[in-house]
C-alpha cells in the first residue's frame, strides 16, 4: 500500500481540514488498485481519460454529466469516510463504465416502463459491483480499519450485500 492511504483515513475525518481534491482522488484510485474489480475500475480511468472531481454537496451523492467526467460530491464540513468515498467512487465509475459500454438511460420521451427497466439493470450492476469492490477490500488486513462491509451497509445497500454474500457463498 501507498504511503497516501494512511493519508486519505487520517484526513477524511470531521474537524480535519481536507487534503487537496487530487490527493483524495490519487488515493482512492491507489486502494481500489489493491481490488481486482477495482484494478478494472482504474484500468477504465487510465484508457478513457477519465476525468474525476470532487463537489461540495449537502448530502453525499455521485453524478455522471457525460461519459468521461465524473462527480464525487459531499459536504466539506462533515466529509464523509474513507471507505464511503472510495465506493462512492467506484459505484460512479461503474456507471461510467456502463455509459461507455453503450448502456445509456433511455430518452427522455421513451416509454416509463423502459426508465425503469434499464434504470433499475444499471442501479443494481453497480451495487453488485459496489459489493465486490467492497468485499475484495474488506478481506486485505490492510484495510481492516476502514470496514467496507459496514460502510456499505451504511450506505443503504445492506440488502444487497446480503444477497450478494449469499450467493457468493453458493460459488
Amino acid at each position: 500500500m501507498s504511503q497516501q492511504a494512511p493519508q486519505l483515513n487520517d484526513f477524511l475525518r470531521p474537524g480535519k481540514p481536507l487534503p487537496s481534491d487530487d490527493l483524495m482522488i490519487s488515493t482512492a484510485l491507489d486502494i481500489l488498485n489493491h481490488s481486482p474489480h477495482g484494478q478494472q475500475l482504474t484500468g477504465f480511468v487510465s484508457v478513457n481519460q477519465i476525468s474525476i472531481r470532487i463537489m461540495a454537496t449537502p448530502q453525499p451523492t455521485t453524478y455522471l454529466p457525460e461519459s468521461k467526467l465524473v462527480y464525487v460530491g459531499f459536504n466539506r464540513n462533515n466529509p464523509v469516510s474513507p471507505a464511503r468515498f472510495v465506493l462512492m467512487l467506484a459505484g460512479i465509475l461503474r456507471e461510467a463504465e456502463q455509459e461507455s459500454a453503450g448502456i445509456k438511460h433511455p430518452t427522455l420521451n421513451a416509454p416509463l416502463q423502459e426508465h425503469l427497466k434499464v434504470s433499475m439493470a444499471k442501479h443494481e450492476d453497480k451495487v453488485w459491483y459496489m459489493c465486490t469492490v467492497a468485499t475484495e477490500l474488506n478481506a486485505l488486513d490492510t484495510f481492516k480499519e476502514y470496514k467496507f462491509i459496514d460502510e456499505l451497509r451504511n450506505m443503504g445497500h445492506g440488502e444487497a450485500l446480503d444477497l450478494y454474500l449469499k450467493q457468493e457463498k453458493k460459488g
